[in-house]
């Protein structure tokens, strides 16, 4: 299991224990991200420039974000600017992550032809309502597909903050304020990513600091009204659950949020606009091919679950890794949910399913496979 991180204080202190306690993985992440971004052209110090750009918009946004931004750097050693480096990682990828034209897309290219065409579409996810399931608890589930090697700065962080501010447990990456996780309220939020065309035109809320603001909310409507009422820098989907049973997807990009509803209490998302309106600006597909697959897949498992399902329907669904059934052998990789890495690939391309987790809103536990879900039991976090 992720080493869990049990934190309280003020906002600073919080964040100086989470530096501390994750200082090696928190290091890992800045690794990580100096990495991938270098591959987009992007150095470290540009990077910090970036990031800095957000940091006045942080502090706005309240909850004492941005102190405990700044007691993640105490705890870890690194510079504030760093911190904020990895908590808008999102914001400074380019809008199709080495798809866009840059100084270097040259370099790029040759560099793409050497390896051939590699896949970087990211997450399943599918909330369930209470009706929907056997004992009447709604679940938020979901496998975070991203580079593997950055499982080893996963951490768990228990969050036990006085009232009026709600606790949680979230699922992040060391360094990152929240990313996957669930509030004493019983709200559940997952996080697919999407890619528009006009992403990163300004500056606006970081997707990692709305999943934080997210677990800060007592319902999903709450969720919907606050993501409505922002400005975004880039684009996600933000899948939700909570404990009276209401499930969406709440998609949203600098074009606006949309929040779209389920079909008979159950829906799924992967890495593709669902909204009309928010398709028209969808980035390029060419280097997410398994993302309408995937979605596809998820669907062809939801159409055959009986009315009422229960935590091993979707732990199938994590652990699928032959796609619909109709695929050929050829096409099953595609559309594949439980993803293993190209090991022809160098280690910072290759994507796999770095962790599967089934949130219990009702309860506000998580189930959580730590690595690749086919090949690893679920095991138990509660708040």
């Amino acid at each position: 299991m992720f080493a869990v991180l049990e934190l309280s204080g003020t906002p600073f202190e919080r964040g100086r224990m989470h530096g501390q306690l994750a200082r090696a993985q928190v290091t890992g992440s800045v690794r990580c991200y100096a990495s991938l971004f270098a591959s987009c052209g992007i150095d470290w110090s540009e990077a910090q420039r970036r990031a800095a750009q957000y940091q006045d918009i942080i502090a706005g946004c309240g909850g004492g974000m941005m102190e405990e931004i700044e007691g993640i750097a105490g705890g870890s050693g690194f510079a504030v600017k760093e911190i904020l480096a990895l908590n808008c990682r999102t914001e400074i990828l380019p809008p199709t992550f080495m798809g866009m034209e840059t100084t270097n897309s040259d370099a790029a290219r040759r560099k793409n032809a050497a390896i051939g065409l590699f896949d970087i579409g990211e997450c399943t996810s599918v909330a369930v309502s209470g009706a929907r399931c056997i004992d009447g608890q709604t679940r938020v589930a979901q496998n975070w597909d991203w580079i593997g090697y950055q499982r080893q700065n996963v951490v768990a962080l228990r969050v036990l903050r006085d009232a009026p501010w709600p606790s949680f447990l979230t699922l992040t990456e060391a360094g990152i304020l929240a990313k996957i996780g669930v509030n004493d309220h019983g709200v559940a939020i997952g996080l697919n990513i999407l890619r528009a065309t006009n992403d990163r035109e300004h500056v606006g809320i970081p997707v990692h600091i709305f999943q934080r603001m997210a677990l800060d909310c007592a319902s999903v409507d709450a969720v919907v009204a606050l993501g409505k009422s922002l400005a975004f820098a880039a684009s996600s989907n933000a899948i939700l659950g909570d404990a009276t049973g209401k499930v969406c997807s709440l998609e949203y990009s600098p074009s606006g949020a949309a929040a779209i509803p389920p079909d008979q209490g159950v829906i799924a998302h992967t890495n593709h606009f669902c909204d009309p309106r928010l398709a028209e600006r969808q980035a390029p597909l060419a280097q997410m091919l398994t993302t309408e697959p995937r979605l596809h897949c998820a669907d062809t498992h939801i159409a055959e679950w009986p009315d009422q399902i229960d935590d091993a329907y979707l732990g199938m669904l994590l652990r699928d890794e032959t796609g619909p059934a109709s695929a050929t052998n050829a096409e099953a990789k595609f559309g594949a949910i439980c993803r293993s890495p190209d090991m022809s690939l160098p280690p910072d391309l290759r994507v796999e399913s770095v962790f599967g987790v089934i949130i219990n809103c009702d309860k506000r536990t998580m189930l959580v496979a730590p690595g690749i879900p086919s090949k690893v039991d679920f095991g138990l976090l509660a708040l």
